[in-house]
Order: structure tokens, then C-alpha cells, then sequence
């Protein structure tokens, strides 16, 4: 029988994952239905491993899960990543936020939970059909 190595990005991936469930309380739990939710939703399994690690990333930060924190504490975190570096990544941003959106849904809370911004689209033509 063979089986596939996985890869160094893979095992990457799912360190942070794996710590949060050793270190936090209640997180392989919540980690099972929110698998639960995305795949009954119809979402890929990619999308669910993006989540997560954000989701354990927060989790790892306050040493519990997100549904423990009031908006305050994620209002700090949130403030943290922008902060953190020099040129920060709107996409990492913004998806901690969806993240913890999905998070909020798969566990029957609404989006007011956590007061989580608004991720505003931007409405630009493509530049095809600029002027």
C-alpha cells in the first residue's frame, strides 16, 4: 500500500492547527463541527484548512477559542495584524475575518457576536472597460 508523503507546505499548514488543539482548551472540538459546517455547505476542503489555521491562530493568541473572546479582545488582534509588519497583508486581514464569520455561523451566533467589520468590495471597473 503506498501512501503519499506529505508535502512540506501540508505539514506547515497544519502545525498551527495541531498546537491549538494540544493548547487550547476546547479547540478540537469546535474544530470538528466547523469541518462539519463547511463541508455540509458545500465549501472545499482547502477552504476549510484556510479558516482554520486563522482561526487557530487567534485561538493560540488569547489561549482559548474565538467564542470565548468579547469584540474587544478581537478588535485588539485585529488592530495586532495590521500592525504587526511593515506592510501588512490586507489578505491575511481579511481572512481572520471570514474566518471567524464562518466560525460564528457554523456555531449558531451571528456575525454581532464578535463585532466584526465590514470588508467593504471594491467596485472598480476591470480595466478593460476603464474611461
Amino acid at each position: 500500500m503506498a501512501t503519499k508523503k506529505k508535502s512540506v507546505e501540508e505539514l506547515r499548514e497544519n502545525k498551527i492547527i495541531n498546537q491549538a488543539k494540544r493548547e487550547v482548551p476546547g479547540f478540537a472540538e469546535l474544530l470538528q463541527r466547523f469541518e462539519r459546517t463547511v463541508s455540509m455547505l458545500g465549501r472545499s476542503q482547502s477552504t476549510f484548512q484556510n479558516y482554520s489555521r486563522h482561526v487557530a491562530a487567534v485561538s493560540l493568541h488569547f489561549g482559548k477559542i474565538p467564542t470565548e473572546l468579547d469584540p474587544e479582545q478581537i478588535h485588539d488582534y485585529l488592530f495586532y495584524l495590521q500592525k504587526k509588519s511593515k506592510s501588512p497583508s490586507q489578505s491575511y486581514f481579511k481572512h481572520t475575518v471570514y474566518g471567524l464569520r464562518f466560525l460564528l455561523k457554523s456555531e449558531g451566533l451571528s456575525y454581532d457576536f464578535l463585532s466584526l467589520p465590514e470588508i467593504k468590495k471594491e467596485k472598480k471597473l476591470p480595466v478593460v472597460l476603464s474611461k
